[in-house]
């Protein structure tokens, strides 16, 4: 399913990163950089966000997912520059939950019975099932991608780096326009992933692949002396994955 399909389950992925007011008041002002449109405005509120537009019509956003939705069918760019350089506010740090990381691998010859970080499928359209599976309930409140293999689609290939969200400020662009692509269906084939500070301690592990958000979890900063390579199972920049603290959708 495409992620131009927009909210396409009760679910949000993003709805633990904005807990409180001000992580909603930084959404809210990454959501209107991005629509660049005069006499447009969003403003936070306990329920999630209220979009006025020129003509007064407002618009209630309970979720990330609806907020972007109301802003692209109010004629803002299809697909906004990616905002490297802006700073619209931290987010909220969730607390952890108990999902666990599954690697799915393509095969052709796979086996029925597999352990459970490990998915097997058979063909590619078996494993972007197995993407929607893990993107939605009740797939999404248990595990997140953490790996794919096998796949020839081109969804199932290595996302490309995207630099420069190096600073908590910035995780609120990085979020919405995440969000923004994906339902413009810029991730439909090409993956995307990227990471960004939420705190002195944690950062954001992001994935969307075929329109899915597939992995959106916590990593936690190791000191040297304990932080490990690659392949030894260390994540990225000294961090190592720890509990996943959102829901993928």
């Amino acid at each position: 399913m495409c992620g131009a399909c927009g909210d396409r389950t009760p679910a949000d992925w993003a709805r633990p990163l904005y807990a409180g007011p001000g992580a909603r008041s930084a959404l809210a002002a990454a959501a209107l950089a991005l629509a660049a449109r005069p006499g447009l405005r969003v403003a936070a509120r306990p329920g999630g966000w209220l979009v006025t537009g020129p003509t007064g019509a407002a618009t209630a956003c309970p979720t990330l997912t609806a907020l972007v939705a109301a802003l692209r069918r109010g004629s803002g760019p299809a697909l906004p520059e990616l905002p490297v350089a802006r700073g619209s506010g931290a987010l909220s740090v969730p607390a952890p939950d108990g999902r666990r990381g599954v690697r799915l691998r393509a095969v052709a010859d796979a086996q029925a019975a597999a352990p459970e970080d490990r998915w097997t499928v058979r063909t590619d359209a078996e494993a972007l099932a197995a993407l929607g599976a893990l993107a939605e309930p009740p797939g999404s409140l248990r595990h997140y991608l953490a790996g794919i293999s096998g796949v020839t689609a081109p969804w199932g290939g290595s996302p490309r780096p995207v630099p420069g969200f190096d600073a908590p400020e910035r995780a609120s662009d990085l979020v919405v326009w995440a969000e923004w692509a994906r339902q413009s269906g810029a991730f439909d084939a090409d993956p995307f992933a990227a990471t960004c500070p939420l705190d002195g301690t944690t950062r954001l592990d992001l994935e969307i692949r075929a329109g899915y958000v597939v992995r959106a979890v916590r990593l936690l900063r190791l000191p040297q002396s304990c932080a490990r390579p690659a392949f030894l199972g260390g994540g990225l920049d000294g961090c190592r994955p720890s509990d996943a603290i959102l829901r993928a959708i």
